[in-house]
């Protein structure tokens, strides 16, 4: 890159979350980076597909963050964990969803609850994380309502595929992307991609988002391409998201986060 970014947007699962098997789950060395880029004034926000959790509140706080991107940009907070913006899919629109998704007898969760929705109790978990959730078959649906995020899973690499292109051609008022290394897909409002939210955020810093940067692993990530003036790839990342990046950065693992930072400051 030709310019030092004046603030960065951090995804984190596989770009900051660099220790997965552990209970923090997080580096002392990207905490303790993170925390001195913003201590210093050169804001570093997560901008992650998560919910607005404990846990992912908790380490804002621990980066001393001033805003928090949720969900894609489908919630956006600032440190006191007040809402700021909120995108999500209309009502009508997520009946039209969930209908498609039952007829494929896809599993999915709702605005990044703790419950799984699926054909049966009897759900063959593709992702790790998937394995601690509660699980609830279609008959025990609420009522649904409006939402800022559906995640739907359950079937090979090749048919997540499909349906996201079947997905595309029936509704023009969604955003989607592939995540969880292909076997996912995040579906939200139209107007809530990290690549928005990142440059509302900026506006909030009187940042120009030219001179920002986002890093991350994912297709959810590339959005961001559009919208600042570089999207930094962590070498983990599929080949098709490696390819769109400004510049392609270390492996997540090790602090992989700590060092593009720094890097990007030299």
């Amino acid at each position: 890159m030709n310019f030092k970014p004046q603030a960065y947007f951090l995804d984190l699962d596989g770009t900051t979350l660099d220790l997965p098997k552990t209970s923090s789950m997080i580096s002392s060395e990207n905490v303790d980076t993170i925390r001195s880029f913003n201590d210093n004034n050169i804001p570093v926000i997560i901008s992650t597909g998560r919910g607005n959790s404990e846990f992912v509140m908790k380490l804002a706080k621990s980066f001393n963050s001033p805003y928090v991107i949720c969900q894609n940009g489908g919630l956006i907070v600032d440190k006191q964990n007040n809402l700021l913006q909120i995108n999500k899919i209309k009502q009508e629109r997520v009946a039209d969803i969930v209908k498609l998704l039952i007829e494929h007898k896809l599993c999915f969760i709702l605005n990044s609850s703790q419950v799984i929705y699926g054909p049966t109790l009897k759900i063959k978990m593709i992702r790790p994380w998937a394995k601690k959730m509660q699980l609830k078959t279609y008959d025990d649906l609420p009522k649904l309502e409006e939402s800022t995020k559906i995640l739907t899973f359950g079937v090979s690499k090749k048919k997540i595929v499909e349906l996201r292109d079947l997905l595309a051609s029936k509704f023009i008022d969604i955003s989607q992307h592939i995540v969880s290394r292909g076997y996912s897909i995040e579906i939200t409002d139209i107007n809530a991609t990290k690549g928005k939210a990142d440059a509302f955020v900026c506006k909030l810093l009187n940042v120009d988002p030219k001179y920002a940067a986002h890093v991350g692993d994912s297709g959810n990530d590339t959005t961001s391409k559009e919208y600042v003036g570089a999207f930094i790839c962590m070498k983990n990342g599929l080949k098709n998201v490696r390819v769109q990046a400004t510049i392609v950065g270390p492996h997540y693992k090790k602090a992989g986060v700590a060092k593009v930072l720094r890097d990007t400051q030299k």
